[in-house]
């Protein structure tokens, strides 16, 4: 569905504020709109509001494709996909895999290689890290501990232990995960953008993650694909976003919407800004901006 609409450029947002755009009468054109999860569709619980909830399915109903787009494993999306009673492709791993949420259909898979794999995996048995290695849409890790039981609070995915993450020595992960007290975490995250950066997508997802995926892997080339499949304009389709990982989603679409809540480089490239994901800030800005 298109619809006629007036906003203002980035550089106006910066200059003039949110409260000025929120006076504009503004509907933009809207095929596709894609919803990253922790920070941005889900609260600081990582739960659902009833009016995020209803927004999207109220986009669905519209005709418009709904797509959840998030860093999580696909098996960790579904559920949510399911209380907003989507039958859509879903974009996980940050881009990793595209796969439809009720057919399995896989549209796009891109894997961490093993040989790279294993020296993440070697490096944090040298450093005492806590390691997730994700492969098949399945979670192993060397031991549970606070981290695997924090990783399965916020995502529900419970992790299988193995003892030996060299035991998936020969296995391409979707993706890896190092998770580390956040305090500590840049730190570690620039060694290691140093370290792996030329061959390896490293990036921070949430204060304790650093992710390990594909060079090739990123929201915003996982939503150019999917466009492309589904014979939809980029122009037309809606990003929302609040971390690091959502840059290249908000700087794909045709027009990007940041929370109020979201880190800086993501405030500097939305072309509107809504209010956190605490209030409800993804469906105050459907109902102003497309519904």
């Amino acid at each position: 569905m298109l619809h006629t609409y007036t906003y203002l450029t980035k550089k106006q947002n910066k200059q003039f504020g949110k409260d000025t755009l929120e006076k504009e009468t503004m509907k933009i054109p809207c095929c596709m709109a894609a919803f990253d999860l922790d920070g941005t569709l889900l609260n600081s619980h990582h739960q659902l509001s009833d009016e995020n909830r209803e927004a999207l399915q109220s986009l669905n109903s519209e005709g418009i494709l709904v797509v959840l787009v998030s860093g999580r494993m696909h098996r960790s999306i579904l559920p949510i996909s399911e209380q907003i009673e989507l039958e859509n492709p879903i974009i996980s791993y940050n881009g990793g895999m595209v796969k439809h949420a009720i057919t399995n259909e896989i549209y796009h898979h891109t894997p961490v290689s093993a040989a790279d794999a294993n020296e993440i995996v070697n490096d944090c048995i040298e450093e005492s890290l806590h390691l997730n290695f994700c492969w098949h849409d399945e979670l192993y890790v060397a031991e549970k501990n606070e981290w695997s039981d924090l990783y399965e609070f916020r995502t529900g995915v419970p992790a299988t232990p193995i003892k030996d993450l060299n035991l998936m020595s020969d296995k391409s992960p979707t993706k890896l995960l190092i998770i580390h007290p956040a305090e500590q975490l840049l730190t570690l995250l620039e060694r290691y953008k140093s370290k792996y950066g030329e061959k390896l997508y490293v990036t921070q997802t949430q204060p304790e993650y650093i992710e390990f995926m594909n060079p090739e892997v990123t929201k915003g080339r996982a939503l150019t694909a999917l466009a492309k499949q589904c014979d939809i304009p980029i122009e037309t389709v809606v990003a929302f976003g609040d971390s690091y990982n959502d840059e290249s989603l908000l700087k794909t679409a045709g027009f990007g919407i940041a929370m109020e809540n979201a880190v800086d480089p993501i405030l500097a490239c939305a072309d509107y800004i809504t209010t956190s994901n605490d209030e409800n800030g993804v469906a105050d800005a459907i109902n102003k901006l497309i519904l």
